[in-house]
């Protein structure tokens, strides 16, 4: 088994490349934000920890409240960390049964939170997928149809790319969308090759 790590900010396009990854390669990937989303509406023991700090308008008939947790978590960088420790233990248990269930294959787990989490330290390679902040802002601004001001505290909660550089293997950056796919097209073959050769 080969892990690679798939990060990159909001809005930077890493579930683009991971749709690029799927459609070309023999490989699984790991979406650890749907499975911490899955985890959070789902897992009783979450559910409960989460009503217990952060209120019982968390969720409306028994559906997480985004709009109520979004507004708490982004303007309070504790509540944030508290969020992030009462979900991702199960995360990583959900990405270790992920891994024995895929053991010969070449697996990739995405992550917008690879870094922030430590979730990183268990792959062979990580990449980061980074966009110009005006890019990433237009995006989020016209895909999840938020204003301007909640867009940046939600990319102000994540650490900056500078940061995430120093940790990462390659760096893609996405702009034009052609671009990328022929580099990560380029990148994933080369990867691959090295893994296939040990």
């Amino acid at each position: 088994m080969f892990s690679i790590g798939l990060t990159g900010g909001i809005g930077s396009g890493k579930t683009f490349i991971a749709e690029i990854l799927k459609a070309n390669f023999d490989i699984k990937i790991f979406d650890s934000d749907h499975s911490a989303k899955d985890i959070i509406q789902k897992n009783k023991l979450v559910k409960k920890s989460i009503i217990l700090n952060f209120g019982k308008k968390s969720y409306i008939d028994d559906q997480i409240n985004n709009k109520f947790i979004s507004k708490i978590v982004f303007n309070n960088p504790d509540k944030l960390v508290k969020l992030n420790s009462i979900v991702h233990p199960f995360v990583f248990k959900d990405f270790e049964d992920f891994k024995l269930k895929y053991s010969d294959k070449i697996i990739i787990v995405e992550s917008a939170l690879l870094f922030e989490t430590g979730m990183y330290l268990s792959n062979h390679i990580n990449i980061l997928v980074t966009s110009p902040h005006e890019i990433k802002l237009q995006r989020l601004i016209v895909r999840d149809k938020r204003n301007k001001e909640d867009v940046l505290k939600i990319i102000k909660s994540q650490w900056e790319d500078s940061k995430k550089i120093e940790l990462a293997d390659f760096v893609i950056e996405n702009i034009n969308k052609l671009e990328t796919e022929k580099k990560v097209k380029k990148l994933m073959s080369n990867i691959m090759s090295k893994y296939e050769e040990n």
